[in-house]
């Protein structure tokens, strides 16, 4: 283990407390992806972390892709030749919407929650990280060399990260700036996400599979103008009804898809429990029927959206749905797709036309990332939080989880250290900061143990269940330090 490590953590320890106020900042901008409105508040807030970034590393670069801009850094370590670790996160952030208590890009304290717009998915749970890496950067550099990709289309599907990190993988690669050959060369020993849910409060999880997702719009016609209900309701064709059975069909249909299945897949997660879900649907109905597996490894189908506008009294004459399709892991999505496309136009009266519209599309995962990166994963969580992390599932979908994993050769550890009830994508999304300075200590702890281990492998791997009687035979806990821590059927 790295002999400034006790230095490094006392030293992110005291720079916590202010990062928070960084994070603020970084949450005032409100870099929401795929609107032409706030594509320059995208770019300010790339700028901004590149900034950042370039504290602890001059090799910084902000890229441009079709869909918005992507931070790559290169934070050389004490150990040439080492494998590189790579860490992502995303920068940019879902549409707020209705609903919230407080302004959703002004962040405020609510007891122990920090309330805003990119908490916790994904600003929120990044900015540790960078924090740990500039504590390092102060004690000379980190172990080995990281990598850090700070995405600005996350949220859109991440379409142009795959073709840009080829193209900075191979020897020679230019930037605007000059030469960037190196930039992400050299082998790979572990890639770290940081995109996922804990499975409380202090309580970090390690998400071994995804669902995929695809995005559709659902429009059905049925010709002419709208006419009067009470001359010929009943005679004429109603494409709400239509749209509203080819739903309940298409729902039928991505609820029995199954994905492959695959050799040495991972062992059975521990989180979400059924009681989990129940909980986090509040006053919400939960199926009876296995809600866990529902949310994370059965295909579904959600309608965000409904639309048949006519005036009162008249029937109209086209119904259109906007639908979230998730599908088991390890499901290609075009196949899901074309599945629920087949449920969609089945048994349609005839005159009505159905049409779709595909958006984003992202296939899931079983992952295996290496033994010896979930080792070090492992060992910083058991030192900041005294516990090794659950090993989860998850219904939700990070894009860049298959391309990391396609580019640099290596499955990605999803490391989930925001709240389990954080209301990403919704209103009032919180970070949790009693968490905090244990999320930062955990990434500087991260950075050791993962520069150590992915070099040779331990002889004796951490148990994933151990208690904290173990901590001190890992790494020192935080009372030896002066510095207190604030498919298809």
């Amino acid at each position: 283990m790295d002999d400034r490590l006790g230095t490094v953590r006392a030293g992110a320890a005291r720079a916590a407390p202010r990062a928070l106020v960084l994070l603020e900042e970084w949450l005032r901008i409100p870099s929401v992806s795929g609107s032409a409105r706030h594509a320059p508040d995208v770019d300010r807030a790339a700028a901004w972390v590149a900034a950042l970034l370039r504290r602890a590393t001059p090799y910084v670069v902000v890229r441009r892709t079709a869909a918005g801009p992507v931070v790559v850094a290169r934070t050389p370590g004490r150990a040439p030749g080492a494998p590189v670790t790579v860490v992502y996160g995303h920068l940019d952030v879902k549409p707020p919407g209705p609903g919230w208590a407080t302004p959703p890009f002004e962040p405020t304290r609510v007891g122990h929650r920090l309330v805003a717009r990119g908490a916790s998915d994904d600003k929120g749970q990044l900015l540790p990280h960078l924090v740990a890496l500039r504590a390092w950067a102060a004690a000379g550099g980190p172990p080995g060399d990281v990598v850090t990709l700070v995405d600005g289309t996350e949220e859109v599907g991440s379409p142009g990260l795959g073709p840009l990190l080829a193209r900075l993988r191979r020897p020679g690669a230019r930037g605007p700036s000059g030469p960037l050959a190196g930039l992400l060369a050299g082998p790979v020993g572990a890639v770290l996400v940081v995109d996922t849910r804990g499975a409380g409060p202090g309580r970090p999880t390690v998400t071994l599979s995804q669902r995929g997702s695809v995005a559709l719009r659902v429009r059905v016609d049925v010709g002419g103008a709208p006419v009067h209900a009470g001359r010929l309701g009943g005679a004429v064709v109603d494409p709400s009804l239509v749209l509203a059975a080819a739903l309940g069909r298409a729902e039928h249909a991505a609820t029995r898809l199954v994905g492959p299945a695959r050799a040495g897949r991972p062992g059975t997660t521990a989180f979400p429990t059924d009681a989990v879900v129940r909980a986090q649907a509040g006053a919400r109905a939960v199926h009876p029927d296995r809600p866990a597996a529902r949310a994370t490894v059965r295909g579904a189908l959600t309608v965000s959206r409904l639309d048949a506008r006519a005036a009162a009294g008249a029937v109209p004459v086209r119904a259109t749905a906007r639908v979230d399709l998730r599908l088991p892991p390890g499901l290609p999505a075009a196949r899901g797709r074309a599945v629920v496309e087949r449920a969609l136009r089945r048994d349609l009266p005839p005159g009505v036309h159905l049409e779709t519209v595909g958006g984003p599309a992202t296939t899931g995962h079983h992952l295996r990332p290496p033994p010896a990166a979930l080792d070090a994963v492992a060992r910083a969580c058991l030192a900041a939080y005294g516990r090794t992390p659950a090993r989860a599932a998850s219904g939700g979908s990070v894009p860049a989880v298959g391309v990391l994993a396609r580019v640099l050769g290596c499955d990605p550890v999803l490391l989930g250290l925001g709240p389990a009830d954080d209301g990403a994508h919704g209103p009032d999304e919180h970070l949790d900061l009693r968490d905090w300075a244990r999320a930062v200590d955990a990434h500087v702890v991260l950075l050791a143990t993962v520069g150590s281990i992915c070099r040779k492998a331990p002889a004796e791997p951490v148990p994933w269940r151990a208690g904290t009687a173990t901590v001190a035979s890992v790494v020192e806990p935080w009372g030896s330090h002066s510095a207190t821590r604030s498919g298809v059927p």
